[in-house]
């Protein structure tokens, strides 16, 4: 069984616009993230330093200097903050004006693959960015100064139908 995911725009600025990803009949992963660290956490400097750094690249644009680099020398899978953190929310950087928010977490581990749900979180950051940047070449899905126009509904491979 495959799963429907879109892209979707969350928050416009002067410099960057931010997209995230929405499951079909979910909330945003963002939201998920969001929803995970409520005012009043364990984590709120952990959020408020990931807030400065969005703050940061919805003023100055989403320059690669503001990332921590993730995922695969092929793929645009990011993380913020760049500063030392114990959260982390997974990002593709496609362009200096435009982001797409994901999901993340705590990090508790030395690298984000040796915990099973950040590891999630970049999988499927590093398969819609394949699925993305694929219909981008094919003309399909076109990067319009902050816009992202096409066709924004991907159907990612399901672990089972690999098998």
């Amino acid at each position: 069984m495959k799963s429907s995911v879109s892209i979707e725009l969350f928050d416009e600025r002067d410099k960057v616009n931010f997209y995230t990803i929405r499951f079909h009949g979910e909330e945003t992963e963002t939201d998920k993230f969001l929803d995970k660290f409520p005012e009043n956490c364990e984590y709120d400097e952990d959020i408020d330093i990931i807030i400065k750094w969005i703050n940061i690249i919805a003023e100055r644009g989403a320059l690669k200097r503001h990332f921590r680099y993730e995922g695969k020398l092929r793929d645009q899978v990011l993380a913020v903050p760049i500063e030392t953190s114990n959260l982390r929310l997974y990002v593709i950087r496609v362009s200096e004006s435009i982001i797409i928010l994901g999901n993340g977490g705590a990090k508790t581990t030395r690298k984000y693959n040796d915990d099973a749900f950040l590891n999630s979180c970049v999988e499927l950051l590093q398969e819609v960015d394949g699925y993305l940047r694929y219909r981008i070449r094919q003309g399909t899905v076109a990067v319009y100064q902050k816009q992202l126009l096409g066709d924004l509904t991907f159907h990612l491979k399901n672990k089972s139908d690999e098998e």
